[in-house]
């Protein structure tokens, strides 16, 4: 269940739900089964991604053990990205380039793939829902500004609660993804890093930050200590959950990192397995997946995820029931 201060935000922002449509699903899973959904990115020494991998090429292990790949997708799964834009004071000179890369990465999708939109300042909003019209969330981008103070732990709840939502009304075969443009210094949001980093370590949603660095946007704030704790924040979420976190220096080196992320979001396989066995605890289960000789590379998902069956937080954002 939420806690207070996660239910006292959803009170505060109105999420659209998505009525279920006739399109063919890719995947069905039975009602009851749980399932652990991975997405996997495997890189090569050059940090090169790894195709035309197969099923035989994986090994999954949970808190040690190998266990059987149930599902196996490697041409191309559907993509959902939310795109969460801080668009608060301390971003406005960066708003542009933030501006440019959400565009760039929109247009790196492809057929299927769908994207939505969070406006991060003290208050979140959903500017554009879950939606294949790309050009819609492309408008919805070019309308925001900048103002007010960064809720950004909020806007990455309510983009995780979007998809949780998205999985257990539409169950198929669909990679998440979740893009921040932040400089991570959260000054307003009503949740905790700690509780954030919880939830996103349950969710198979792959989270990519880009977090400028604090002195190319204000050199004189005195900010040392906070910028330090926001970076190891951005890293913490991505290690956790298999994405990246970029620390670009200057203007020039934004466009490598959006060309970066929209490589490896178009790139990933869907690994997944029956939960071995379910139980109502939330103890937390570390996942692992490793290359099986002769494939070659590193692969990268999430860490883990809590064993609770069926209460939306657990296995359910990381996995189908």
């Amino acid at each position: 269940m939420p806690s207070a201060s996660a239910a006292r935000l959803l009170g505060c922002v109105c999420l659209v739900t998505i009525a279920s449509t006739a399109t063919e699903r890719a995947q069905e899973f039975k009602s009851g089964v749980a399932m652990v959904a991975l997405s996997v990115t495997v890189t090569n020494g050059r940090g090169e991604n790894v195709n035309g991998l197969g099923l035989e090429d994986f090994a999954v292990y949970e808190d040690g053990v190998q266990q059987p790949v149930s599902l196996f997708g490697s041409d191309h799964v559907p993509l959902d990205v939310a795109l969460v834009l801080d668009t608060s004071t301390s971003m406005q000179s960066l708003l542009p380039l933030v501006k440019q890369g959400a565009r760039d990465l929109l247009a790196r999708l492809r057929d299927g793939d769908r994207a939505t939109l969070i406006d991060v300042k003290r208050r979140i909003e959903v500017r554009r829902s879950l939606t294949a019209d790309l050009p819609s969330v492309a408008a919805a981008i070019d309308a925001v500004s900048a103002s007010g103070t960064t809720a950004i732990y909020d806007g990455v709840y309510i983009s995780l609660r979007q998809f949780t939502h998205e999985r257990q009304v539409r169950p198929e075969l669909r990679r998440q993804a979740l893009v921040i443009f932040s400089d991570g210094i959260d000054t307003a949001s009503h949740l905790g890093f700690d509780e954030i980093a919880g939830l996103a370590r349950s969710a198979d949603v792959a989270i990519y930050t880009i977090t400028p660095d604090y002195r190319y946007i204000s050199p004189r704030e005195s900010t040392f200590d906070r910028r330090r704790i926001a970076s190891w924040e951005m890293r913490t979420l991505t290690r956790d959950t298999g994405g990246l976190a970029f620390f670009p220096a200057k203007p020039e080196e934004l466009k490598p990192v959006y060309d970066t992320i929209a490589r490896d979001l178009v790139n990933q396989y869907a690994v997944g397995y029956v939960v071995p066995l379910p139980e109502k605890s939330r103890r937390f289960r570390r996942v692992s997946i490793r290359l099986v000789p002769p494939a070659k590379g590193v692969a990268r998902t999430r860490t883990g995820y809590a064993a609770a069956v069926g209460d939306g937080v657990g296995v359910g954002p990381g996995g189908y029931q």
